[in-house]
């Protein structure tokens, strides 16, 4: 996992949110101009807040017991600190998604499941009978015609949220 630095910034690039973490590394996160509430157009310091949500995060994902590649955390937790700190927000969707017992989350990870597949999130914010989760897995299907893609955000209800212990790893592919 890369840790944050002080010459990482915020840039915008073809309408798409990015990260430069030093003079030869950057990231394209997941989210474009529509799914941003002020796009930055000019660089914008990665600053204690950014750092702060990024390492929370980073906490939480270590302590779940998943196993993740350096390369796929990292990647994670920009996409996370980026959807907390830049993304509009996003209304309930929860009848995409089976009611679960018990309900809850367990290090901020649970699983998601409907008729047509299972997936994993992160849950980003925890507002009382609300939660705004982003999509770890690679992508999940909603109906006939809806999916999520990998770090795609969706506000359900608590009771939708399986709590996920650690088999992980093998959930992220699906």
């Amino acid at each position: 996992m890369l840790h944050p630095m002080s010459d990482w910034y915020w840039f915008s690039e073809n309408s798409q949110l990015m990260l430069s973490m030093g003079e030869e590394w950057q990231c394209t996160t997941a989210y474009g101009q529509k799914q941003i509430i002020d796009l930055p157009t000019s660089d914008q310091l990665f600053n204690l807040s950014d750092t702060e949500c990024y390492l929370t995060f980073a906490d939480h994902l270590l302590a779940s017991g998943g196993q993740f590649s350096d390369a796929q955390l990292t990647h994670i937790l920009i996409n996370a600190t980026a959807a907390t700190m830049f993304h509009k927000p996003v209304s309930p969707k929860s009848w995409f998604l089976d009611e679960v017992e018990p309900f809850g989350f367990h290090h901020r990870l649970a699983r998601v499941v409907n008729q047509f597949n299972s997936g994993v999130v992160l849950v980003l914010t925890d507002e009382q009978s609300l939660a705004t989760c982003m999509l770890i897995s690679s992508k999940l299907q909603l109906n006939e015609n809806k999916f999520l893609k990998q770090f795609d955000l969706i506000k359900l209800a608590k009771t939708r949220l399986e709590p996920l212990l650690s088999e992980i790893s093998s959930q992220l592919s699906a």
